[in-house]
């Protein structure tokens, strides 16, 4: 993580077909005070959206990470998280739908809790990414214990979800 990365900052990784959870969470998140990056709202026209998505990293503490069938076959989602997991930023992973990462998302994740956003209540399961991002957003020692050794990644401790 670079040291000028917010520390009130939250970036959005999700599929484009994923847009309107994508949405919802930032909406949350948002409500709460939690200021969130998010493409393509936050890509200034005219700018290359590589070097955007890059910038857009660098200016936030966590990644969430808005996690679904779409997102599994995503390149971009895919270089989003392993850029992330380089940088040695806190993920929480929110499942939008029940299923399981597969290849590079897979070793990238997986030793990672996730929180499941698409069990009833949906707006309770938001609720729970909200507290979770705040509890690493307010926290003195950011989650990454191991100093950001490449290879390296850290995950927020996410709140059981109620079954």
């Amino acid at each position: 993580m670079t040291t000028d990365a917010r520390p009130d900052r939250v970036f959005l990784s999700y599929s484009s077909k994923d847009k309107r959870w994508a949405d919802a969470a930032c909406a949350m998140l948002e409500s709460k005070g939690v200021r969130c990056w998010v493409a393509p709202r936050d890509i200034a026209p005219g700018t290359e959206w590589g070097a955007s998505i890059i910038s857009g990293m660098d200016a936030c503490r966590v990644m969430v990470l808005i996690f679904s069938d779409n997102a599994n076959q995503s390149p971009q989602v895919r270089r989003e998280v392993e850029r992330a997991v380089s940088k040695g930023m806190v993920i929480v992973p929110c499942r939008a739908e029940d299923v399981q990462p597969a290849g590079a998302l897979e070793y990238a994740l997986s030793n990672t809790h996730w929180l499941d956003v698409f069990t009833p209540p949906v707006e309770g399961q938001l609720q729970q990414l909200v507290e979770a991002v705040q509890a690493v957003l307010t926290s003195q020692h950011p989650a990454t214990s191991s100093q950001n050794r490449p290879g390296q990644k850290t995950t927020a401790t996410v709140p059981p979800v109620a079954r």
